[in-house]
């Protein structure tokens, strides 16, 4: 394993120059190490979650903020930021949600091995009435995305895996009460591998799974272990996403599908339940600011990789990689990765889950795009969401197969690098 590429620069938003920024690369094992020693030897330590706070009073609305009042062994302490992202994939998003218009949006990158954010967007066309942060915050309503986690007890659970076979009736994209409990096999009943089903997103199919493999408490439990319910411990103050807990049957498969508002979660928190699928099921937690310096230059904060949950164990995470993928393939991605495989980012893996509902805060149709992309010793997650009040501008399937090839196109260039996929990984 070599050692980690980090760049320094100087990145300006919107008129604040947000700090040094370190820049895209894996932190290795001995990289790490040395950390946790330079951490144990600050005199003085900022706390993730004052720094959170810190973050929170400045909105992230404007930019990254150059300077922070920071809360230090209870005085407040003006400490100079440095940040994790990645500025050309953030400049280069940023430019694309200005250049497509949707009326909101919002993306996150994160590196899935270590928790560090590359990119934190959030965008929103002229409502003058919203100021927070639309990454951050958590009234979205996950749609589809929450069948991640559906798929993910099923298969941790041993009650199904990618190639068992399903059925369902009626049509793929609606939810009914008579599909889920008095299905009669007929001449319009179908069948598919469950991998087809995640990958067209089948509602009915999922509703059942809800219903019948899992029942309320496993859904539930794996819905915390996915950040639902739960705060995860950070220096972004975003808000924990949450998942309607019912005894309910026909809300069971509602929540199990997706089919629902009341599940509802941040686009970072997306990130983070793809970050967790390609880290071998291990929710790292994200932080965003790299080191914090005090007026005398003196580092009273130093960013490091903390595990935040084992979510399923690794062979599981295997399976659902391979459901994610064929979302891309031939499922509901499809049109957006149309030619990626034959292209010169054919090295890199790439899974997914799409989601489409219509909410309410703010009012649109929102549509969702959570995955990640996967090639030597790089896992980096995704999530991205755009949310239009009339007509669909830009497919976030589409937004993130744009920052993956801006990301990679940097990394490696057009060399193919020295790939330690296994073959169980190996689409």
């Amino acid at each position: 394993m070599s050692l980690p590429r980090i760049l320094s620069i100087r990145l300006i938003f919107g008129g604040f120059l947000a700090g040094t920024i370190c820049i895209f690369g894996y932190q290795s094992l001995k990289y790490r190490d040395q950390r946790v020693v330079q951490k144990k030897e600050l005199n003085r330590k900022a706390t993730v979650e004052n720094i959170a706070a810190a973050l929170k009073a400045s909105t992230l609305t404007a930019g990254f903020p150059t300077s922070l009042n920071v809360k230090i062994d209870g005085d407040e302490t003006l400490v100079y930021p440095e940040y994790t992202i990645h500025t050309k994939l953030q400049d280069e998003m940023l430019s694309l949600f200005k250049s497509y218009r949707p009326d909101y949006g919002a993306f996150v990158a994160m590196d899935a091995k270590t928790g560090r954010v590359l990119s934190l967007i959030s965008y929103n066309l002229n409502d003058t009435a919203i100021t927070d942060h639309l990454a951050l915050r958590a009234t979205f309503p996950s749609a589809s995305v929450f069948k991640v986690v559906t798929a993910a007890a099923a298969i941790a659970e041993k009650k199904l895996h990618p190639d068992s076979i399903v059925s369902f009736s009626g049509r793929a994209h609606t939810l009914y009460k008579s599909a889920i409990f008095k299905e009669r096999a007929n001449r319009w009943t179908r069948t598919m591998t469950l991998k087809e089903a995640f990958a067209k997103s089948v509602n009915t199919v999922f509703g059942k799974i809800g219903v019948f493999n899992l029942g309320p408490s496993e859904l539930k439990n794996y819905a915390d272990k996915f950040g639902f319910n739960r705060p995860v411990r950070s220096d972004l103050p975003f808000e924990p996403g949450k998942s309607f807990a019912t005894e309910d049957p026909w809300e069971v498969a509602e929540t199990a599908s997706g089919f629902t508002k009341q599940n509802r979660m941040s686009p970072l928190q997306g990130a983070l339940i793809a970050a967790s699928i390609v880290n071998d099921g291990i929710m790292m937690s994200p932080y965003v600011v790299d080191r914090l310096k005090d007026a005398d230059g003196k580092v009273v904060h130093l960013g490091l990789p903390e595990p935040s949950e084992t979510v399923i164990d690794p062979a599981t995470a295997a399976q659902m990689r391979e459901l994610m993928r064929e979302t891309v393939a031939s499922g509901t991605s499809r049109v957006s990765f149309r030619g990626f495989s034959k292209s010169r980012f054919s090295f890199v893996d790439v899974g997914g889950k799409t989601g489409s509902l219509t909410g309410d805060e703010p009012k649109g149709k929102y549509d969702w795009f959570v995955g990640y992309a996967q090639a030597g010793e790089d896992r980096i997650a995704f999530a991205t969401l755009t949310i239009s009040r009339e007509f669909w501008k830009v497919k976030s399937a589409y937004l993130t197969r744009r920052a993956i090839e801006t990301l990679f196109r940097e990394r490696y260039g057009l060399n193919k690098p020295n790939l330690t996929l296994t073959a169980q990984d190996h689409p």
